[in-house]
């Protein structure tokens, strides 16, 4: 990532090995590539890293590395290989009512694989822990039995239970909630539903999704402690990283103990193989599009309506279409000349090539971070998560259309893709969001090994958690002292009409007094 140069190099030397172990059991391929960078640098600076990663590590990150043991199990790939999300999941409230039986799941599958019980029956020592936050609450035992400080790295926008677990503000008042369609300026209707919809999504996780994982592990691992989800973060978390940036993502109120990285995985194009250079290189002046829905959505799951409207409007560009499909198409099912299928694709090296003129997406962070990283304008079709407010926040910013699967038609898809490349304003203004996202004092990555490093420097550094997470979300935002000024105004108000009642009262009576005297008179 091109950053303005940094004001200090720091003193390598000074770093000595420590050893740490990072979890990232359940994951997706996209969320692992927010940490193979973190790990293959703190295997660089000479720290002894062992790294339990959910799926098959690849070779750059091993580099040869004698400090750095990859733990694998190919059952727990064959898990994170399909987390079984489909483009009809797009209702977020009732996405959420799954996460029960979802914490389950993966607690059976994380707790009974292999390399777990390695870990729990290890004798090495450690000096941290870094464990993917995203539903690894079952993982938190091993923080527990080598009784270290541990960091959560998240690579999607911080959760309200992670924000809550450090005692970080949620903003209710200018964050929305993630599915919904609000913006950062809300009336007074939209910020209450938007508290009231993100109280619901916190106490939820709290009383549904924790005691779940609480539950299975405490049957399976036979735990004393039938809340340690709660009490391991509270007395073991130090800080949090998270994969947001303030030229894309709305702006968090965040407590010292949350380090922004995002864009940590954003690098510079490298060559594309032959036969896609050569590919794309046919596409002349008129260059391609991408299309990629993400590592999760899998294109062959795409209803075949909808995979029909568009193959039909990519048939009438110019443009030469890569379209991320991960099986042959059906026999009935004609593919344009002018497209081609690829079961993955090397998106960045793509994105940062000179004749892309396109990317149609699902809105999921990582995409837009690329897109953003490489200057590319893009078409996003939420489907579900943050996808709804990462899309919704790019079309205001004014570098993005966002569309929506419910009323998609092949003339909506084609006069969005002309729009953008027909008008300037688009690029224009992605130029500009990129510039923002590329000035930083330093990269994502050197800000997440530094605060790594630090935490460790500084045994587990409790000075960087605010005493708030102590506290319930009913007193953390002040509701308690919010009903205790209602209760003392009304008392207060009450006790002046007592008081005026009382003195006009007495103020009637001499009247009175004084006109019977008159009368007698």
């Amino acid at each position: 990532m091109e950053m303005i140069p940094m004001l200090f190099q720091k003193d390598l030397s000074s770093v000595s090995g420590y050893r740490i172990l990072v979890l990232s059991p359940i994951t997706s391929p996209s969320h692992t590539n927010f940490f193979k960078p973190v790990v293959r640098e703190l295997a660089e600076r000479g720290h002894q890293v062992t790294y339990w990663n959910g799926l098959k590590t690849s070779n750059d990150v091993r580099n040869n590395k004698t400090n750095l043991e990859i733990l694998y199990s190919h059952e727990m790939e064959r898990f994170n290989s399909d987390h079984n999300m489909r483009f009809d999941d797009q209702n977020a409230m009732l996405t959420l009512l799954t996460f029960p039986r979802r914490a389950e799941l993966y607690c059976k599958i994380l707790v009974q694989d292999p390399i777990y019980h390695q870990l729990r029956n290890s004798t090495k020592r450690y000096d941290l822990i870094i464990m993917e936050s995203f539903f690894n609450e079952c993982a938190l035992p091993l923080v527990r039995k080598f009784d270290v400080p541990f960091v959560y790295m998240m690579g999607l926008a911080p959760s309200p239970w992670l924000l809550d677990a450090l005692g970080s503000s949620i903003a209710f008042d200018h964050v929305p909630h993630s599915g919904s369609n609000y913006r950062n300026e809300m009336n007074l209707w939209q910020r209450t539903y938007n508290t009231f919809s993100w109280m619901v999504i916190l106490y939820f996780y709290r009383f549904f999704v924790m005691p779940a994982f609480e539950r299975h592990s405490f049957e399976v691992l036979k735990l004393e402690n039938q809340s340690f989800v709660m009490e391991t973060e509270r007395e073991y978390l130090s800080l949090a990283i998270v994969n947001t940036h303030f030229s894309i993502n709305y702006q968090y109120p965040t407590s010292p103990a949350v380090i922004q990285a995002g864009g940590l995985q954003c690098v510079p194009p490298k060559s594309l193989p032959r036969d896609l250079e050569s590919f794309v290189d046919g596409s002349g002046d008129a260059g391609f599009i991408i299309v990629s829905f993400g590592s999760i959505l899998r294109g062959i799951d795409m209803p075949v309506n909808v995979r029909s409207l568009f193959l039909s409007t990519f048939a009438k560009l110019p443009q030469r279409v890569l379209w991320k499909w991960e099986e042959p198409p059906g026999e009935d099912e004609m593919i344009p000349p002018n497209v081609k299928l690829l079961p993955w694709m090397p998106q960045q090296d793509l994105l940062g090539h000179p004749k892309i003129r396109l990317f149609i997406t699902h809105g999921g962070l990582f995409s837009i971070q690329e897109a953003v990283y490489h200057g590319v304008p893009f078409i996003a079709l939420p489907v579900f998560s943050d996808q709804p407010i990462n899309a919704q926040k790019a079309d205001d910013d004014g570098y993005a259309i966002r569309l929506d699967w419910d009323n998609l038609t092949d003339e909506i898809l084609f006069n969005a893709i002309q729009r953008i490349l027909s008008d300037p304003r688009y690029i224009e203004r992605i130029e500009q969001v990129s510039a923002v996202m590329r000035d930083q004092i330093d990269s994502p990555l050197e800000r997440a090994v530094y605060w790594i490093e630090y935490v460790i420097r500084h045994r587990g550094a409790p000075h960087l958690r605010a005493a708030s997470r102590k506290l319930s979300l009913f007193q953390r935002y002040l509701f308690d002292v919010t009903l205790v000024v209602v209760i003392v105004g009304f008392l207060a108000i009450y006790a002046v009409l007592l008081l005026l009642r009382r003195f006009s009262g007495k103020v009637e009576k001499p009247k009175k007094m004084w006109r019977n005297r008159q009368r007698r008179l």
